[in-house]
């Protein structure tokens, strides 16, 4: 055999699709490409459908990349599934793979339990719960996403909480202080209390932040104000007339410190031009970054198709489409001849293209540190340039100090001491009222968590689950279920499994009532589904359900309930593999809706 391949013709109930792949692939084409017409090619051979489009399975971003065909697959369902939690600590999607287990079941392994068997691959925890909570839209599930959505902020909000408590006590340590009343993040105390006993969410800096001083503690405001004391107490002396040369020397000095000053606001100003030049700058690469970094992942997704066989870029080309986004290239500025590049170099281009962008962007933060270390040393040498005219000032008004060195030295050192404690008072600000910010959100996301409760089901997920125990049973009766009364069957809402009183239930009777039990479980949950709006595709593919040599009344019955099962919109499909003589299924569905293909010879699996 060269090649072998297999269509199916599918419909979401507005859009029919034609699928093909290929079990024998051709030369060229690799097995895990799936080609989609959209239009039923089947049924109407002869309808006019556009070019096909190329989806890939079997490698990793299936479900997430545009290029996944479980990707298209969910949104041609209408599906928008939901990331549940995993063993590993991490989200993942409930994968697609993971939903057909409850709606196919091969003959090899499949009928071996009541109910279905889960992949494990994908350390999705609790998959079947996660899968019922899906299929019948249960609140639960909702808030489960919503809890981890919020716990996931939490952690985030853990590390944002935590750097900037590292930078308050590194700011604290440069001058030898320390910071009172910051909870640890998510302690009791944390969420009870504010952070500094914050009066109406704000703190001071001076109050929080305290300074060691001749054995004991003060508060940085405090300390503030001492200093001012002891720079006016060392401020106050005797001073004398200064003569005429040294008022024209200072006079000198005055102006030079004057336009120094000057200069240095002039250079500031333009420094903050600058930065908000770069933040805006800045702003337009990351956005043109983030695009870059979706069209790589595009054509990556094509350059991984093309390399199972499809034609994606003649067909883009053909009808003068982008080959990632599918945009109209008509009208566009070409030049004849000119070299085409195909879509490996393409996708180097976009990969040059966005290193190109990366390494501006990384320049521009080099260049946004620099022009802050710049704007810092301006401020300081400003600061001193203000301190310098004040004095020459108070010089020039004949107050020229008669002082001691060494009282001198002590105002200086006070001084110095006064201006660093103010830049830590107000760089402590800044930080504090981010901490407070920080608690905020905290406390609104433990408040939401909080009202979430525990995993606990509301009355319209009891009544939907009450409503799936209820049809279960009537199944279960329809069959002749023996091995316990139907009644007596529940469903657990834990486990989502059958359940008798507090037991699981399992083949704890013949091997015909286990089969019997997940026919029911197959058929209620999709009649249940319909009933309720939920998400059930109201299809079942059944491989060999006359399992265990199951007594005929019986089958007949399971065969006649699959003809008058109800799905989403109307009738379910069931689509079995049975080994039946078709006389004998015609007698049981008589009067039934139905279809048979009768394989006479070989059946090609």
């Amino acid at each position: 055999m060269q090649q072998s391949w297999v269509d199916l013709e599918i419909s979401n109930g507005s859009t029919f699709v034609t699928v093909r792949r290929y079990a024998v692939p051709p030369e060229g084409i690799n097995s895990d490409l799936i080609t989609v017409w959209e239009g039923p090619l089947l049924s109407a051979p002869d309808s006019d459908v556009r070019e096909p489009r190329y989806y890939y399975v079997g490698r990793g971003g299936t479900a997430q990349n545009e290029g996944g065909f479980h990707n298209y697959l969910a949104r041609f369902l209408g599906w928008e599934l939901p990331v549940v939690p995993t063993y590993s600590g991490k989200e993942a999607p409930l994968y697609l793979q993971v939903l057909a287990s409850l709606f196919f079941v091969e003959q090899k392994q499949g009928w071996s339990g009541i109910v279905p068997r889960m992949p494990t691959q994908y350390q999705i925890r609790e998959p079947l719960r996660r899968s019922i909570e899906f299929y019948l839209k249960l609140d639960v599930m909702e808030r489960a996403r919503r809890r981890s959505e919020l716990q996931q902020a939490l952690t985030v909000l853990r590390a944002e909480y935590s750097s900037l408590r590292g930078a308050l006590d590194a700011a604290a340590h440069v001058s030898n202080a320390r910071v009172l009343g910051a909870s640890e993040f998510g302690s009791a105390a944390f969420f009870r209390s504010p952070l500094f006993d914050a009066v109406s969410g704000e703190a001071e800096a001076g109050t929080v932040v305290t300074i060691y001083r001749q054995d004991q503690w003060e508060t940085l405001q405090d300390a503030l104000g001492r200093l001012q004391d002891e720079i006016r107490e060392a401020s106050t002396f005797v001073r004398s007339r200064i003569s005429n040369d040294e008022s024209a020397a200072l006079e000198a000095g005055l102006a030079q410190a004057r336009e120094r000053l000057r200069r240095i606001t002039i250079e500031l100003q333009a420094l903050d031009d600058s930065a908000n030049m770069m933040d805006m700058q800045r702003g337009v690469l990351e956005k043109r970054r983030r695009l870059l970094e979706q069209e790589q992942r595009r054509y990556k997704d094509i350059v991984a198709l093309e390399s199972m066989g499809a034609q994606f870029s003649a067909h883009a080309i053909a009808h003068h489409d982008c080959p990632t986004c599918q945009q109209s290239l008509d009208g566009t500025e070409s030049l004849s001849g000119a070299p085409v590049l195909s879509t490996v170099e393409s996708a180097a281009l976009v990969g040059q293209q966005l290193e190109t962008v990366s390494n501006v962007i990384n320049d521009a933060s080099v260049s946004a540190r620099a022009n802050d270390a710049a704007r810092g040393a301006l401020e300081q040498e400003a600061s001193a340039l203000r301190a310098q005219i004040r004095a020459i000032q108070a010089d020039l008004e004949a107050e020229a100090p008669s002082i001691s060195v060494a009282r001198l030295q002590a105002k200086l050192a006070a001084e110095a001491r006064n201006q660093e404690l103010i830049r830590l008072r107000d760089n402590a600000q800044v930080i504090i009222n981010d901490l407070l910010d920080a608690q905020r959100r905290a406390n609104e996301i433990k408040g939401e968590l909080d009202s979430l409760g525990d995993e606990v089901f509301t009355e319209e997920d009891n009544r939907k689950l009450g409503r799936w125990q209820r049809e279960l049973r009537d199944f279960l009766s329809t069959f002749s279920f023996l091995v316990f009364a139907p009644r007596e069957i529940s469903i657990d809402p834990q486990a989502m499994r059958p359940a008798h009183g507090e037991s699981d239930l399992g083949f704890q009777g013949s091997a015909s009532d286990g089969l019997k039990l997940r026919w029911a479980y197959l058929l209620s949950l999709v009649q249940t589904s319909a009933s309720v709006s939920g998400c059930h595709p109201g299809l079942l593919l059944l491989d060999g359900p006359r399992m265990y040599d199951v007594e005929p009344a019986a089958m007949k019955s399971f065969l006649r309930a699959c003809t008058q099962l109800i799905g989403e919109g109307g009738q379910a499909q069931v689509i079995l593999t049975l080994s039946e003589d078709p006389a004998v299924i015609h007698d049981w569905l008589s009067g039934c809706e139905y279809g048979v293909v009768n394989v006479t010879e070989r059946l090609l699996a």
